[in-house]
């Protein structure tokens, strides 16, 4: 069967872009959880009952991420919608895309043997996110400095894939670019990298340090270790645990810095996918 009606249920403005690609595409498009957005396209449909909007859907574009504690994330919206509620209106011929899809939400769907692919499993969108997220926190850093990044000590946690992209943009600016790692290998890829490197239990003071970027998502550090920083401690991993007065939280940066790459980037994966489903 052709499923050509796509539902985008909240999120932020990569939705409305990854909508507008898929359009262009040459599918029926609808929203919902958008009605506190000014600018929505003309041509997408807008839905105000979820309900009828789910059942007419063959395809459920859910955002990233998809939920926060069981409720659709729909920053754009003053209804709310959970998991039940949309669950209870699907059937096994619909198709569901989503970023971060959680556990409980996949079981439930694996019961209805419903297809369903996170966004966050293919490798393409989270490189491509990756990449975004160095480049919002590139500009994060100049909005935080009345100064030239030339020549800046700055603290890499984590050798990531976000870290990397870090290495090369800072490095690329005469940063002097210093990372901490828990795994050798990571060590060793750093250095061939050209940027220094050491181990997280040899790490003992922030001091000298003009930024601090932390890319790994669990608390590494104890409290008092934050008595030694002089410097913005950028968070990019969410982790809300440190407490310290150069604290700044950056989440979700591929909304937020470029909605549209980031949306577009998306749309292109759904709209592969989508190819590969119907010659099944």
């Amino acid at each position: 069967m052709d499923k050509r009606n796509i539902l985008f249920i909240g999120g932020d403005e990569r939705q409305l872009f990854c909508a507008k690609y898929l359009y262009r595409a040459g599918y029926e498009v609808s929203i919902i959880g958008f009605d506190k957005y000014r600018d929505i396209p003309e041509e997408l449909m807008v839905f105000t009952n979820p309900k009828i909007a789910i059942i007419l859907a063959d395809i459920i574009i859910l955002p990233t991420p998809c939920t926060i504690d069981e409720h659709i994330f729909m920053p754009y919206s003053d209804f709310t919608l959970n998991e039940k509620d949309v669950f209870s209106h699907l059937d096994n011929e619909k198709i569901i895309f989503g970023g971060k899809i959680n556990e409980s939400f996949r079981i439930n769907l694996k019961k209805k043997n419903i297809k369903f692919y996170d966004f966050l499993e293919d490798e393409s969108i989270t490189v491509h996110n990756a990449y975004i997220t160095a480049e919002g926190t590139l500009q994060k850093m100049m909005a935080l400095s009345d100064e030239s990044l030339f020549g800046k000590n700055v603290l890499i946690i984590g050798f990531g894939r976000i870290s990397k992209h870090l290495c090369k943009l800072l490095s690329a600016l005469k940063m002097n670019v210093h990372v901490l790692a828990r795994k050798k290998s990571d060590i060793t890829w750093a250095k061939l990298s050209g940027v220094k490197s050491k181990q997280i239990q040899a790490f003992q003071s922030f001091k000298g340090y003009d930024f601090v970027i932390n890319t790994v998502p669990v608390k590494i550090f104890k409290n008092t270790m934050f008595d030694t920083l002089r410097a913005p401690f950028i968070d990019l991993a969410n982790i809300g645990e440190y407490h310290c007065s150069y604290y700044i939280k950056l989440s979700a940066l591929p909304g937020k810095y470029a909605p549209k790459s980031a949306g577009e980037i998306t749309g292109e994966y759904i709209y592969q996918t989508l190819a590969e489903v119907e010659y099944e």
